[in-house]
This record gives structure tokens, sequence and C-alpha cells, in this order.
């Protein structure tokens, strides 16, 4: 049984075919929740992965953990280049991210504009609360 963090490092981890993909040599925490993210695969299986480019593998992948770690799911084949048929789905999906920051950016001005707008007007109301009860301490104070 893993006793330590550091106990996955170096560990085969092969895919849910039985071949494998390779050994641990990092792992993706997250520091917020300290929970492993997942599994940095350095020199897969060329196999597996084109040019045998390094992988990150999602922790929720994994079925089982023991002397090797088993995954529940890998992609047949992870090409890393853009190929001319994905290049226009690269394109597409890189706009349509554009236009979400876009979108997000003008929702997240607006917002700043609302609370700005927001604030200015809890600071006249109480500007205008200050003055009142200024005025009604002056007209006590001139009544004795």
């Amino acid at each position: 049984m893993l006793s330590e963090i550091n106990d996955f490092i170096g560990m085969e981890v092969y895919t849910d075919r039985g071949i494998a993909l390779g050994n641990i040599d990092d792992l993706v925490i997250e520091t917020d929740t300290q929970k492993i993210e997942g599994l940095f695969i350095g020199n897969p299986n060329p196999l597996l992965v084109e040019h045998s480019r390094p992988v990150s593998v999602p922790y929720r992948w994994i079925q089982s953990v023991g002397d090797v770690i088993v995954l529940k799911y890998f992609p047949k084949f992870v090409e890393t280049e853009p190929t001319p048929e994905r290049i226009p789905k690269i394109r597409k999906l890189a706009d349509e991210v554009k236009h979400f920051a876009h979108a997000a950016e003008e929702k997240i001005v607006e917002a700043e504009h609302h609370a700005i707008d927001k604030v200015k007007a809890v600071e006249h109301s109480a500007v205008d609360k200050v003055k009142a009860a200024e005025k009604k301490l002056e007209s006590g104070i001139h009544k004795f």
C-alpha cells in the first residue's frame, strides 16, 4: 500500500487494454485542495502518444493502484501536433475561446461599473444622512 505521495513516482502505468503507457515522473497537484489532479508521464509509449511527448493523465482515469497503476480510460492514440484536418477545428476552438473571453471581460467590466454605481449611491446616502444628522444636532444646540 502507498504510504506517501512520493511512492507514486516511478510507478508503471498501464492502459485499460494492458498496454504500458510509461512511468510516473511527477504528480500534478491542486494546491488549494492538496489533491492529486494528474499523473505526469514524461516519456510515454510512442505507440500511444505521438512523438512520445510528455502527457498528464487525469487522476480520475485511474481504475486501480497496486504494484502498478491501471487506467480505466486512455485514448487509443494521442496526437500532439495539429494535422491539416484538425487545424480548422483548432482555429474554431480558439475563436470560441476568444469570444467567451471577450464576453466574460464585458460582463466583468459591467459588474465593476454596477458595483461602483452602488458604492457611490451608498456613499451619497450616507453623506445625506450625516448632513441631516448634523442639521438636527445644530438645531438642537441652538434651542438651548
